[in-house]
C-alpha cells in the first residue's frame, strides 16, 4: 500500500491523513478528506493540466469542516518549509512549493482556478 502523508494545510495533521485519489491513467494524487487540499508530487501538475478541466473538476470536492489553517506548511515527504508561489498572469493565487522537492500544495479550490485561468 502506498504510503499516506499528512496534510500540509491543516494546524492538526496526526488525526487523519490525505487520501490517495486515482485522477486518470498512471496519475494518483493526494487529498485532504478535511480541508479540501491536494498535493501534488513533482511533475504531476503538469500531468494534470494536459488531461483536462474533465479530470481536475471531479477532483474538487468541498471540505468536510473548516480546519485550523497551518502557518507553518511544510512538505509531507521532505518535511522542509514550503516557498509561496505566485502566479503573474493569475493574481490572487498562491500556491506552496518544496524547494527540495518540487512538489505543489494546492488549497481547496486553487487547481480549479489556475485549470480555467491556464485554458483561456
Amino acid at each position: 500500500m502506498a504510503k499516506q502523508y499528512p496534510c500540509v494545510g491543516c494546524l492538526v495533521q496526526d488525526e487523519l491523513p490525505m487520501q490517495k485519489i486515482r485522477c486518470g491513467p498512471n496519475l494518483e494524487i493526494d487529498r485532504c478528506l478535511r480541508c479540501g487540499g491536494i498535493w501534488l508530487d513533482c511533475g504531476e501538475f503538469e500531468k494534470l493540466i494536459e488531461l483536462g478541466s474533465f479530470y481536475i473538476n471531479n477532483l474538487e470536492a468541498p471540505a468536510e469542516s473548516e480546519p485550523e489553517i497551518n502557518p507553518e506548511r511544510q512538505c509531507p515527504k521532505c518535511r522542509v518549509r514550503l516557498k509561496v508561489m505566485r502566479y503573474d498572469k493569475m493574481p490572487g493565487i498562491e500556491v506552496d512549493v518544496c524547494p527540495k522537492c518540487g512538489g505543489l500544495w494546492c488549497d481547496a479550490g486553487e487547481l480549479k482556478a489556475i485549470s480555467e485561468k491556464h485554458r483561456s
